[in-house]
């Protein structure tokens, strides 16, 4: 069974904790180990040196007592209570030894045997019956005749021993008592850290398609939860808009198509009743064809909208020149404006490479292009330029139409928004050409904006990167 994140949080504090109280103890036990283990080292250490100057007579002879322990401590001052001590030979046997080592003997191990021949001092420890004593062994030296005999002082590591012990079943209660703390506070600390998320995750399942407006409570705080109620509402709202955005695209798109198809009917109906009126026949058939034209230019739109979405997340782009491609679509349309009695002409053309899909980028200068010429009247003009500024690419087209007004500037990209409805249906348009222009150049990380005085005309404004450019425009339309 998987573990919440509030045990498992819990289980990370307790073992972080108990790990630090092991590597501290451990740490405090050495040193303490070490602390003792010098202090036993220079007490019988010194016991052993101050062996060695009163036994040893000026002429390398040893003068060893025959009460051992009393003239020791009586005549030298070389307290055997709390040590053992030995004394041996050259070939290592015992000639002398304290009464606390009645019924046995201080060890000789081969390499503090060896180390004693070489004028070194050793530090063992070893066991002197059942208890573990600290032991030096320590040669006595005279230059003229070598070794002269072996002292060995040792101390009993009980007292060490015991402080081990009581620290050992200390350090246990302490590192229970630790556990168990540290668990019961880390449960509870980890409940309160985590209370903002469970009332995140209580929120964000009450909301569904139908209370997209409801929002999650940020707390004051700037922390990590704030932050991520903060994407959460961020997200919620984009799905907010995108489904008012759905609702509204349905909503108009089922608009558009009812008024054909009711026109289409009502002429359907008007061809019946004609009966053997030619010319009422014929003109039945002629608005019937103009509104199947209107509905295929709907729905061609239509697709090439959900194509776009659909294209914005693919890498394929290849290098377009915007120059040609002006030059190319102004060709184009150019009789389609000259039968309509308006001029087109090319102000600038500066040379301007960018990276995209030559088929969109070509349906955005001609749905731009086709845009001012429907809204600009007999002997009037259309303008066209394209400017290398820098970074960008920027596309002017601009018509000496009627303009359009304030109150509609903001809307005019929106699908399906038409300033005149009457006007624009006659045009033939279906409020879906400057939408798939905006949905084309975002997809390119690029802008658009329309600029326009009522009576005077309309100027579109397109600033696209130029190839090469596209990390820095990809982060600034990401900011």
């Amino acid at each position: 069974m998987a573990l919440s994140i509030r045990k498992k949080l819990t289980i990370w504090y307790v073992a972080l904790l108990l790990v630090s109280l092991l590597a501290s103890s451990a740490a405090f036990s050495y040193y303490l180990y070490r602390t003792f283990l010098t202090g036993i080292d220079g007490q019988i250490n010194s016991v052993a040196g101050r062996m060695i100057h009163t036994i040893v007579g000026p002429s390398g002879q040893l003068l060893i007592p025959g009460d051992f322990d009393i003239i020791l401590e009586r005549f030298f001052g070389i307290r055997t209570s709390g040590n053992y001590i030995q004394m041996l030979d050259p070939l290592g046997k015992v000639v002398a030894k304290s009464s606390n080592l009645s019924g046995s003997t201080l060890p000789l191990s081969r390499q503090a045997y060896e180390s004693a021949f070489n004028g070194s001092s050793t530090f063992e420890i070893v066991m002197v019956s059942g208890k573990s004593v600290r032991l030096v062994t320590k040669p006595i030296v005279f230059t003229e005749h070598g070794i002269v005999a072996i002292v060995q002082v040792a101390a009993s590591l009980d007292i060490m021993q015991q402080v081990f012990h009581s620290m050992a079943y200390i350090f246990t209660a302490g590192f229970v008592g630790s556990a168990v703390m540290a668990g019961l506070l880390g449960y509870f600390l980890a409940k309160k850290a985590l209370q903002p998320v469970a009332e995140i995750t209580k929120t964000a399942r009450r909301i569904g398609a139908e209370n997209l407006n409801e929002r999650i409570n940020v707390a004051a705080t700037k922390d990590e939860i704030g932050m991520l109620a903060s994407t959460i509402n961020e997200m919620i709202e984009r799905l907010e808009r995108s489904f008012r955005q759905i609702k509204q695209f349905t909503a108009d798109a089922s608009h558009e198509l009812k008024t054909p198809l009711t026109i289409l009917k009502g002429e359907m109906e008007v061809a019946l009743r004609s009966g053997s009126d030619p010319q009422a026949m014929k003109e039945a058939m002629t608005s019937a064809l103009e509104e199947i034209d209107r509905m295929n230019y709907l729905v061609k739109n239509l697709l090439d909208l959900a194509r776009i979405d659909a294209e914005k997340e693919a890498a394929g782009a290849s290098p377009v020149r915007l120059d040609t491609a002006l030059l190319d679509r102004a060709e184009r349309l150019r009789r389609f404006a000259s039968e309509k009695g308006v001029g087109i002409a090319v102000s600038r053309n500066d040379p301007a490479e960018v990276m995209g899909d030559p088929v969109r980028i070509g349906q955005l200068i001609f749905n731009l292009i086709d845009n001012a010429v429907k809204y600009t009247p007999q002997g009037h003009g259309v303008f066209l330029s394209v400017e290398n500024n820098g970074g960008s690419a920027i596309l002017k087209v601009r018509d000496t139409g009627m303009g359009i007004s304030k109150d509609d500037l903001p809307y005019i990209f929106d699908r399906f928004y038409r300033v005149d409805k009457a006007r624009t249906r006659d045009a033939g348009g279906a409020g879906l050409g400057l939408s798939i222009c905006r949905e084309i150049v975002e997809s390119m990380k690029g802008a658009i904006e329309a600029e326009s005085e009522v009576g005077r005309g309309t100027t579109f404004t397109v600033r696209l990167p130029l190839a090469g450019k596209e990390k820095e425009a990809d982060k600034a339309f990401s900011g």
